[in-house]
């Protein structure tokens, strides 16, 4: 498998071949997502809940991430490396320029994600005219969500679903190279989908995206604040993990 660059996922779109992306916040699982074809691992500011058990991702400072994304890089050989940009990080445009250095400095991530607000095209703008690549986030953004029960989706009726078309556009225009979309009506994620020149990763958006993200752990069912209602039917979420666990504890009670 040769590395996955920005043109080989632009091609995955245009060919309408669906991207595929997983967070990791370490080396083994970082070689485990890129040997099994991984087009693209997240050093997610999720790892406050499922690293640090936290109750949400507002806890997560650039060093937490710096940390975990030179973890990440050491493992990783082909997927394209994302890292976010926590809470708080990025409020002017110089300090968002000095934590995206850092963050994206030699050896570590190849682009950062920013969860922005709509009135702040013009740092995005300031990075990308910086040399940094920029992953927009659109929907639910959890650095802006303090109880998980405020989750829902989004743009199902048209004034929302205006509201997100015009901030995907502005971001693909401010120089976002992907866009994220979170809990956001699958409707309404086609028809961002067909709009952008770019791809969109959907996380709870339904299949209508030009890919998928997850958070591991999520996909190993073994989430410290539990999985999102969005994976509780899938087949692939059944904790493997604590099976083996399981039959390990087993077996060596037995003495086997």
């Amino acid at each position: 498998m040769s590395k996955i660059t920005l043109n080989k996922l632009l091609s995955l779109k245009k060919k309408n071949i669906a991207i595929t992306s997983v967070t990791s916040y370490d080396a083994s699982f970082a070689k485990l997502a890129d040997e099994s074809g991984i087009d693209i691992i997240l050093v997610g500011d999720s790892l406050g809940e499922v690293i640090k058990g936290m109750k949400n991702t507002h806890s997560v400072s650039v060093n937490d991430i710096c940390y975990h994304t030179q973890n990440v890089s050491n493992g990783n050989k082909n997927a394209y490396l994302i890292s976010d940009m926590p809470k708080n990080s990025f409020n002017t445009k110089k300090q968002a320029l000095q934590n995206a250095r850092k963050i994206t400095r030699k050896g570590l991530a190849d682009m950062v994600k920013i969860e922005s607000k709509p009135n702040q095209a013009d740092i995005i703008k300031y990075l990308t005219k910086n040399d940094i690549e920029v992953c927009g986030h659109i929907g639910i953004k959890p650095q802006y969500i303090t109880n998980k029960k405020s989750y829902r989706k989004i743009g199902s009726d048209l004034k929302e679903a205006n509201n997100l078309v015009k901030e995907a556009l502005m971001l693909q225009n401010a120089g976002v190279k992907i866009i994220v979309a979170e809990c956001i009506d699958s409707k309404c994620a086609k028809r961002i989908m067909d709009l952008l020149k770019i791809p969109l990763i959907g996380i709870g958006s339904g299949n209508y995206c030009d890919g998928q993200i997850r958070v591991m752990y999520d996909l190993f069912g073994v989430s410290f604040n539990g999985s999102p209602k969005f994976m509780e039917s899938k087949s692939y979420n059944s904790n493997p993990l604590k099976n083996i666990l399981s039959k390990y504890v087993n077996q060596t009670r037995k003495r086997k």
